[in-house]
């Protein structure tokens, strides 16, 4: 059974532990460390030995008036060390053993001692412990790949784009999960450029890799198409036909996708079921932009609307997606604060927000994405 497995015995009457660690022998578990109390043990166990252990056995005698004492060792160990821990010890009233149980051993070992029980505890709680072992390994593995996943989606975001009319940054914070939130902007020729912000519904991976499978058809679709029209209903094709297996659900997306041309100074957009982006005016005048298309992937063709806002002077649009409603009470975008920071570029108003609403310390469940947009028409 026990090659290289460690156990902890700890107590007080010699007997006791001398049966422990002969029957520990019996099943060929041969390194054993005994203490006299849990201090002791803490103290002069070292480090290296420490990770070997794969077991405690706490030899008491319980009572109804050491019972609380017994559990706040019982917490000690558990704090200490993460391996099942055995009580051994005399037949009890129940109340004192549904305490134990509660403060967190893993099983008993009944006194007198009887060979057969003791090896089929100690079979059971190693069993536990190896599986525990290795769910943990698995769970350190994932949590790696997610960290990667995570690096790479963060990647597929575009970078800042400094034009002569046009500025546009984006705040991306993840969440503790992999998100479906992906923006892009492609500079399409010297008067048009094109904005797209998205957000797979759901969370995790499989919403991420719907993010990442669209992220990649974006440049040939946006570029070649560049009318919102013709994007949105290509993207729409795109999602419905990607995941039409009969046993997967359906993926659905909401997008608001921007196409600003300088030469006749209009924005137009399509918001297929996104939430509502706003466009600020030189005098403070705000304009929204709000759905007007239905949710992406549920129908093979949707009705599709796009909406023309003329442009004059300054402009500055803001698109988010719904995880920017989660991070005050009322569930509302902080309209007041964009307002104060419009007369600051881009970059800089994105950080204070980033800043006021601690978003890289928080942890929201969900994404936090934003895209700033400024737009500077000299003469008009």
């Amino acid at each position: 059974m026990g090659e290289g497995m460690s156990v902890l015995i700890i107590g007080s009457v010699s007997n006791d532990v001398l049966r422990l660690q002969k029957y520990f022998h019996r099943i060929d578990i041969k390194n054993i460390h005994c203490f006299t109390t849990t201090d002791v043990a803490m103290n002069y166990l070292s480090d290296s030995l420490k990770e070997e252990l794969e077991l405690i056995i706490l030899d008491a005698k319980m009572t109804l008036k050491n019972c609380e004492n017994i559990c706040q060792q019982i917490d000690e160990l558990k704090n200490w060390l993460d391996a099942p821990i055995l009580l051994s010890t005399t037949y009890e009233k129940s109340m004192t053993i549904d305490r134990v149980f509660e403060a967190g051993i893993f099983d008993f070992i009944l006194k007198p001692f009887d060979f057969t029980q003791f090896k089929t505890r100690i079979q059971v709680a190693l069993k536990y412990q190896k599986e525990t072992k290795l769910r943990k390994q698995q769970e350190s593995s994932i949590q790696k790949d997610l960290i990667v996943a995570k690096k790479f989606q963060k990647n597929a975001l575009s970078p800042s784009l400094n034009l002569e009319y046009i500025q546009i940054d984006g705040l991306y914070v993840t969440s503790n999960t992999l998100g479906g939130d992906m923006y892009c902007w492609f500079k399409i020729n010297e008067h048009l450029t094109a904005i797209l912000l998205y957000d797979a519904m759901g969370h995790g991976i499989a919403a991420s890799l719907v993010t990442m499978s669209i992220r990649s058809l974006l440049k040939g679709i946006i570029t070649k198409l560049i009318d919102p029209v013709l994007v949105i209903r290509e993207l729409n094709r795109q999602i419905y036909e990607l995941f039409s297996d009969e046993d997967i659900d359906r993926f659905l997306m909401t997008a608001i996708y921007i196409l600003i041309d300088t030469k006749n100074g209009t924005v137009n957009y399509v918001n297929a079921a996104h939430p509502s982006g706003f466009l600020f005016g030189k005098y403070g005048e705000t304009v929204f932009l709000p759905a007007n298309t239905p949710i992406l992937g549920l129908f093979p063709t949707i009705q599709i609307n796009k909406k023309t806002i003329p442009l004059s002077g300054w402009h500055r649009i803001i698109l988010y997606t719904d995880g920017l409603l989660t991070i005050n009470e009322q569930h509302v975008v902080d309209l007041d604060f964009f307002h104060s920071y419009a007369s600051q570029d881009n970059g800089y108003a994105l950080r204070k927000f980033s800043q006021k609403y601690d978003l890289f310390d928080n942890d929201y469940s969900d994404d936090i994405t934003v895209v700033s947009i400024t737009i500077t028409l000299q003469g008009r």
